[in-house]
């Protein structure tokens, strides 16, 4: 697909359903493997994630995404050499395109 999906999510099925589907490639912080889009370490993690072609599950999403996402969100990827990077919050980031995100409310 050519978009990171939104899930909207009341009873929390969609998010046991994506944490089995993506078991393989989810990263654990704290016995957690969700973070909350106010999570303050959002991008380390998403960092880690998205240049190690890993899963990442962003919880509490309402009317507004952080605008930090954005070049990830428009899949802003740029490539040099054999590398694919995208610019998040003036910094390049490794991009690997295993790399999955959603967001669920």
């Amino acid at each position: 697909s050519a978009r990171f999906p939104l899930l909207v999510d009341p009873q929390g099925q969609a998010l046991s359903w994506i944490k089995n589907k993506e078991r393989d490639h989810l990263p654990t912080w704290n016995g957690q493997n969700v973070v909350e889009l106010s999570d303050p370490k959002l991008k380390d993690k998403l960092e880690y994630c998205m240049g190690d072609g890993k899963s990442l599950v962003i919880v509490g999403v309402e009317d507004e995404i952080d605008p930090m996402l954005d070049p990830v969100l428009e899949k802003e990827i740029t490539k040099k050499g054999s590398r694919l990077y995208v610019s998040v919050s003036d910094k390049m980031m490794d991009y690997d395109p295993n790399f999955k995100l959603y967001f669920i409310t």
